[in-house]
């Protein structure tokens, strides 16, 4: 599993870049955070957010062993205290199973994400909360996200930007 879903390539698969200012949601370890860290590089920023400061204390240790940093908040998916549309990628990796009432949670992640922003989810079988490819497909394009890329099916990365939409757009609804 670790091969497929190791730091590099995840990281890799969700397009992060040097610059940007990303949030990861539920960092347990920071398995993926230190790889994160890197790749916003000192032009950008990330945001670590969990709900245990347990989690956010080992996230701390494991950045600073391998020369890292990052922003540690303890917070819910469903109350995040960012700024509306500040942040470029939101990024949840075998989370997203794990928060109740994803909707309200989906709503408060494309609340922080500005206009195109991306939201990337990898879920990993056998999670026991593992999202399936057509219960994120279906949830994510009902809180407003559009799929760019998704790859993978029992371990798998998907890419999902926010929609924007203008007074002249039509509703989805025909």
């Amino acid at each position: 599993m670790r091969l497929l879903a190791g730091p590099v390539r995840v990281i890799n698969a969700f397009g992060i870049q040097g610059g940007d200012k990303v949030v990861e949601v539920g960092v347990g370890t920071g398995f993926y955070s230190v790889e994160a860290a890197r790749r916003v590089g000192r032009a950008g920023q990330l945001i670590c957010i969990d709900l245990q400061v347990e989690m956010l204390l080992h996230t701390r240790r494991r950045l600073e062993a391998n020369g890292q940093r990052a922003l540690l908040l303890q917070a819910s998916a469903h109350a995040l205290p960012l700024q509306s549309g500040c942040i470029d990628h939101v990024f949840l990796i075998t989370v997203l199973g794990e928060i109740p009432d994803r909707a309200q949670a989906l709503a408060e992640l494309r609340r922080v994400l500005r206009p195109g922003g991306r939201l990337s989810v990898s879920e990993q079988f056998p999670d026991p909360d593992f999202v399936t490819r057509r219960q994120l497909r279906r949830e994510l394009a009902a809180a407003g996200f559009s799929d760019m890329r998704t790859k993978g099916r029992l371990v798998y990365t998907s890419t999902w930007s926010t929609i924007t939409r203008s007074a002249s757009t039509p509703s989805a609804a025909h």
